[in-house]
């Protein structure tokens, strides 16, 4: 545990510097560069504009929970880890999503740069420090791409609201937040301590996904002439949903037990 809780501060250590000092210089080096290079696809500017300081936030204070984290694992606290990974699904979000829109300006992916190296102490916290089973870091995983995909579809519904206006983004936009909102419970419950109603949640959280997503991929494919972003949202959680339904795969990956 001593050696456990030193590598969990040097972790975190390091994930506080990637988190604070790599979106500060990213953000400085690139949102103007963002917001006067033109768009590929409606609402990118909205997103370019707005979302980006919104993820260096999200990043920064995940650098910042993973400093106090830090703090917590050298003095021996049994939060340390419960924080370590709450500032993991921030960091992850945070340096993922703004290089969507970057891409689709034709710009560089700047944020990958800290996104891939997020992955990897993912698993070094999870499986290294947690001890957390093989089946629940990866099911933890796929519950936090479909949570970041969730959001993907929230927030750009969001800007094509502002842009197009047309019905069917005011139709759908909340949903996506409260499909969003279910995922990162369910994330941090499977890495913590997974309960029965985890599982219900993950079944809300991808049926409404699917409800609003669908529809919205087939919308937005039509008016752009090609596969859509929208759809990567639905796609993910109807993978989910098959594994959430399939009999015992859920109390067998995470270690629970079905209640009556």
């Amino acid at each position: 545990m001593k050696n456990k809780n030193v590598l969990g501060g040097i972790l975190a250590t390091i994930a506080s510097l990637m988190g604070i000092i790599g979106h500060m210089l990213l953000f400085m080096d690139w949102y103007q560069v963002g917001m006067h290079t033109p768009t590929a696809e409606p609402g990118c500017e909205i997103l370019l504009k707005y979302i980006h300081p919104l993820m260096a936030d999200f990043g920064m204070l995940g650098g910042v929970l993973f400093a106090v984290s830090a703090y917590g694992f050298f003095t021996k606290k049994n939060w340390a880890f419960f924080l370590s990974v709450v500032a993991l699904v921030l960091a992850l979000l945070g340096s993922w999503f703004i290089n969507v829109p970057y891409m689709a300006a034709g710009l560089p992916p700047v944020y990958f740069m800290l996104f891939w190296p997020y992955v990897l102490l993912y698993f070094l916290f999870l499986r290294m420090v947690g001890n957390v089973s093989w089946s629940k870091t990866l099911l933890a995983l796929l519950t936090g791409v479909a949570y970041i995909f969730c959001w993907m579809n929230g927030v750009a519904s969001t800007s094509r609201m502002v842009t197009i206006g047309a019905p069917i983004f005011f139709l759908v936009e909340r949903l996506h937040w409260v499909a969003m909102i279910g995922w990162a419970l369910v994330t941090v419950g499977i890495i913590m301590k997974p309960k029965e109603w985890h599982w219900v949640v993950g079944i809300v959280a991808a049926v409404t996904e699917l409800v609003v997503g669908i529809p919205l991929a087939i919308a937005t494919a039509e008016q752009l002439g090609r596969f859509s972003l929208f759809a990567l949202g639905p796609i993910a959680c109807l993978a989910l949903l098959i594994i959430l339904v399939w009999p015992g795969l859920w109390q067998r990956w995470t270690g629970t037990k079905e209640e009556a």
